[in-house]
């Protein structure tokens, strides 16, 4: 049976953010897989997160994927440091928005995010629903954290999921060659699609629709 969704790999993804404490510590940790060992457990390490700049007084962070998607949820890792508990730089109140232009933003809505519990066998806790909304950019616009009057926000890693709406699979696979001349042509249709369109010849950028 197949899944609802399917999570988007780091490799599609960009993240920027308001603010960093320091190189090592970028937006791109939340996307990376730093610090995630098989059991999709994160680690306590610093530099596996996210870490803004202190007295950050407007913190987000944001995500540009390859394409637009349609969005399922995304599941959280919140800051995992290991005094988590002591200090609170995890996010907690976040306004999760959406936009397909990275200019128009939509709501998507108000969420807590759950503190994580600064040991090594922390796992995600936190899963937000985007109830299929399609969209190219998510942002995160930090609102609050779990401490009582530290201003640094942290996240160790997110992942998201999309409802496969494009064609996918393609028979033969991208980047075959050797192929005879006649050669039968296949892949799994998008969710929901009423039909696709194929386009062919030698040029990427003059391809003709076929009929």
């Amino acid at each position: 049976v197949e899944p609802v969704s399917y999570a988007i790999a780091g490799v599609k993804v960009t993240a920027t953010a308001s603010s960093v404490a320091g190189a090592t510590m970028g937006p791109n940790k939340t996307i990376d897989g730093s610090g995630l060992n098989a059991s999709d457990q994160h680690s306590t390490t610093p530099t596996d997160m996210w870490l803004s700049a202190m007295g950050d007084t407007s913190p987000w962070i944001q995500y540009e994927f390859d394409q637009a998607y349609r969005f399922d949820k995304m599941l959280v890792w919140n800051s995992n440091q290991a005094l988590e508990t002591a200090l609170g730089w995890g996010v907690k109140s976040v306004t999760v928005q959406t936009s397909l232009d990275g200019e128009t933003w939509t709501t998507v809505g108000d969420f807590e995010f759950a503190q994580a519990t600064g040991l090594e066998t922390y796992a995600a806790n936190t899963t937000v629903d985007f109830a299929g909304v399609g969209a190219k950019y998510v942002k995160l616009v930090i609102n609050s954290n779990w401490s009582v009057s530290l201003k640094q926000y942290s996240l160790s890693e997110v992942r998201f999921f999309q409802i496969p709406t494009y064609a996918s699979n393609p028979i033969p696979a991208s980047g075959k060659t050797g192929l005879a001349p006649r050669v039968n042509l296949n892949w799994r249709t998008g969710r929901e699609a009423d039909s696709h369109q194929v386009f062919l010849g030698t040029d990427v950028n003059d391809l003709a629709l076929v009929d």
